[in-house]
This record gives C-alpha cells, sequence and structure tokens, in this order.
C-alpha cells in the first residue's frame, strides 16, 4: 500500500466559529450576515423587552434600540463568541430605558389569545387561567428593574453572574435584589388575589 503524502502549510489559517465569521461580515457592512447574527436572539429579546417595558409596542421600539446599537458598536465587541450576552444586555438596558421614561403602562394581558393558552386541565385548567391572570396583573405591578430583574434570572433562566453582567451590577446585588423582587411580586399577587 502506497503511503499519501500529506503537505501542510506553515501557517494555517484559524478557523471562525460562525458567529466570529458573521461577526466580521458585519463589521464590513454586510448587513445579511448582521441579520444571520441577531435573528436566533430576536425572539427572546421582543419577548423580554415586551414584559420589562409593559407594552408590545414599547417592547419593539427597545428591540430596534438594541439592534441599531448592536450595528453601530460591533466594533467594540471585543470577543464575538459573546454576541449574544452582549446583545441581550443591549436589549435590556433599552428596555429599562423606555420603561422608566414611560413610567407606569397598561398591563399585559398573558391570555391574549386563548387559542394559545395551555389552561386545560393538565395545566390547572380554570383555576391555573386566573392564577397565571394575577401573576401577569401582579407582575405589571413591580418597577421596571424588578421587572428586568426577574425577566432575567426567571424568564431567560439566566445564572447571577451573567444577570449581574447585563444589569451591571455586582453578582452580590443581583442576589439581594432577586430576593427582594420575588418579596414585592409575591406581596402584589396577594393584593391582586384579595381584589
Amino acid at each position: 500500500m502506497e503511503a499519501t503524502p500529506v503537505t501542510m502549510t506553515a501557517d494555517p489559517a484559524p478557523v471562525l466559529e460562525p458567529s466570529a465569521r458573521l461577526v466580521a461580515a458585519a463589521r464590513a457592512g454586510d448587513r445579511a450576515a448582521f441579520g444571520r447574527l441577531v435573528e436566533p436572539c430576536l425572539s427572546a429579546a421582543l419577548g423580554a423587552s415586551i414584559v420589562i417595558t409593559g407594552s408590545h409596542a414599547d417592547g419593539a421600539d427597545a428591540v430596534q434600540d438594541a439592534l441599531l446599537a448592536a450595528w453601530q458598536g460591533l466594533d467594540g465587541l471585543r470577543d464575538p463568541a459573546v454576541f449574544p450576552a452582549w446583545f441581550r444586555t443591549l436589549t435590556i438596558r433599552a428596555a429599562l430605558r423606555i420603561a422608566k421614561r414611560r413610567g407606569r403602562l397598561v398591563s399585559i394581558d398573558l391570555l391574549a389569545d386563548p387559542a394559545a393558552d395551555p389552561g386545560g386541565p393538565a395545566d390547572g385548567g380554570l383555576d391555573g387561567a386566573l392564577d397565571r391572570r394575577l401573576l401577569g396583573r401582579a407582575f405589571d405591578r413591580l418597577d421596571a428593574d424588578d421587572r428586568a430583574l426577574l425577566t432575567l434570572r426567571y424568564l431567560w433562566d439566566l445564572p447571577v453572574a451573567e444577570t449581574a453582567d447585563a444589569l451591571g451590577t455586582p453578582t452580590g446585588t443581583v442576589k439581594s435584589r432577586t430576593h427582594a423582587a420575588l418579596g414585592r411580586l409575591r406581596a402584589a399577587f396577594d393584593a391582586e388575589a384579595r381584589r
């Protein structure tokens, strides 16, 4: 059996991760690459922004602000592999800015689409649907900071360290604020239940 010669280059080109290639292309002005880069993040970003701002329109505005900030700030992103976390941070901060600027808003109806409500017998039926509605109204009573914190921790299921990074606060502060926010949410839920 004859050996096949193997040729090696002296300096192989590094294999870039897909996000690194997309970031590099977007930095060069490729809008399609930017679209492919942000597309996997958009649904979660919009959902979190709506929860934080309390409004579909304001949530969409926050995502638009985050998209613009990401496009304009790509050159400042040192590690392309962290793009999703960086974009998440931009989104949360944009949603908080809008929520704080607007103040209290109309509550979100978590059961806006009855066909999408999983409130069948296995999910608690009517009682489960009522609990979710009460929880939605209680959540709306919280300020934007509490909504953002609880969204990151429980909707996006981020660890404390990533939540701290997204909010720009120390991890100890995130832990204590989470405890306090959950207490306020429980109190608001109890108040809604007594109404």
